[in-house]
């Protein structure tokens, strides 16, 4: 379909859905224009099984959003958007230069945009003579009428009177929307990539080129030897010093007794700590097996000692969930608490994307981008979970005392803290509570977050 035509009617639609309006379901239905333009704009031989699954994930953050409308939600939408227009124009690009080639779509806007002849067609009819005519003397004298209009119509009622024509408007807000939807559809749908992505996209894949693999059969590079003995003895003093703290560390924490004070500060530490093991098991497996080591047929030793440090970096990030389930148990559940189990979660998948490199004799491209998937599969599924509501739920099942501050902090709890606790309460503590809702119940329908509207008292 025509790209400009996609282009003019999504910029109407924009201004149409933001005018006056606070973001909510407007948000949502621009999400399914701006997809909308993307799959019209594009060829279906573009439309491969990543283009539709990047659309399923399109769609649980654009019904998140709607229902919450909160900013992790908004964040999810926002990735899903760039990564799918991207997969939807140049689909073999690898999706590590995906944040690059995005970047680059949006900054290049105002170099592109202002070049008419690049993005509006030129034939023989519509030729540059023919833009440069239609510009200064149809869109520049229709500009300054319009202006002086609005100002002749503002001095004089006989003079409005004329034209019945309502100026109030607000012009400065249709003009800044209509820039941002024209620079936003723009992106979206005269989609620009820098040519050196493509360059080194050819280098990237998750196997080691033939020529590559070759080149290591005709022989040894001298320092090969040396190479790997530096990798062994690395390794495994690695290996023996992360054994010695794990024993030692197992020892303190789950052998002595801690105060209230002390385990939170051991949980954060161990965090701390497990971000710095994690990433450091990960890149030096990523260093020790980049290229040819991954084919010596006198690495057993070096295999050997990788898998052992990535087991021990695996148990030690059992131990740290053990400890963030202990501290749970004692002080309840919290957003903080549920993020050091998604971490773990997904320091846990780089860890067994690390054995699968090993094994499968793999790129560093290969680890990368699917933990980058990874990572963009957490922030899509984590968005359409209720987490105030399982933290609320939690709380009231399993503390004594429950902490009825904390609870009135989280945002999408409400139903359940009505019916569980504040039905109860005194009017002046209820009151606040339900006109909260309340107003958010009453705002206009393009501005509304659905999670309010179900709300019952």
């Amino acid at each position: 379909m025509k790209k400009n035509p996609v282009l003019l009617i999504s910029v109407a639609a924009f201004v149409a859905l933001f005018y006056n309006r606070e973001p909510g379901l407007n948000f949502s239905l621009f999400t399914i224009m701006a997809w909308g333009a993307v799959f019209l704009t594009t060829q279906k031989a573009n439309h491969t099984a990543t283009f539709w699954w990047l659309t399923g994930a399109l769609s649980i953050a654009t019904g998140a959003f709607a229902w919450y409308g909160d900013p992790i939600s908004f964040l999810a939408v926002f990735a899903s958007l760039v990564v799918l227009t991207c997969k939807a124009h140049h689909p073999v690009l690898n999706v590590l230069l995906v944040p690059f080639a995005g970047a680059a779509n949006f900054i290049s806007f105002i170099f592109r945009a202002p070049v008419l002849t690049r993005w509006l067609p030129v034939n023989g009819i519509l030729t540059r003579a023919f833009y440069k005519k239609a510009i200064y003397y149809f869109l520049l004298p229709a500009l300054l009428a319009a202006i002086f209009l609005i100002i002749y119509s503002s001095s004089s009622d006989l003079f409005q009177s004329f034209f019945h024509i309502n100026w109030n408007a607000d012009f400065l807000q249709i003009g800044f929307l209509t820039a941002l939807g024209f620079f936003l559809m723009f992106c979206f749908i005269h989609y620009w990539t820098p040519p050196q992505l493509f360059l080194i996209n050819n280098r990237l894949g998750d196997h080691f080129q033939e020529a590559y693999r070759l080149s290591l059969q005709g022989g040894q590079h001298p320092d090969a030897g040396f190479h790997r003995k530096s990798a062994e003895i690395s390794l495994i003093l690695l290996n023996m010093l992360v054994l010695f703290f794990i024993v030692t560390y197992c020892f303190e924490q789950f052998g002595n007794t801690t105060t209230a004070g002390s385990l939170s500060t051991a949980l954060h530490e161990r965090v701390y700590l497990l971000i710095f093991s994690i990433a450091m098991a990960i890149l030096v497996i990523m260093l020790f097996f980049k290229g040819s080591l991954n084919f010596d047929t006198k690495a057993r030793l070096l295999r050997n000692s990788a898998y052992i440090w990535i087991l021990l970096n695996l148990f030690l990030a059992g131990i740290v969930a053990l400890k963030n389930n202990q501290y749970i148990e004692a002080y309840g559940l919290t957003f903080k608490r549920i993020g050091v189990h998604i971490f773990l979660l997904l320091c846990i998948t780089g860890l067994l994307l690390t054995i699968l490199k090993i094994k499968n004799r793999r790129t560093n491209t290969y680890l990368a981008g699917r933990m980058l998937w990874a990572f963009y599969a957490t922030l899509v599924i984590g968005c359409a979970v209720n987490w105030s509501w399982i933290v609320t739920k939690y709380n009231l099942e399993h503390q004594q005392s429950f902490d009825m501050d904390y609870a009135r902090s989280l945002p999408y709890n409400r139903q359940l803290l009505y019916n569980t606790r504040i039905r109860q309460e005194t009017p002046d503590k209820k009151t606040p509570f339900i006109q909260q809702i309340e107003a958010e119940q009453k705002r206009p329908l393009l501005s509304k977050t659905l999670y309010y509207q179900f709300i019952k008292f």
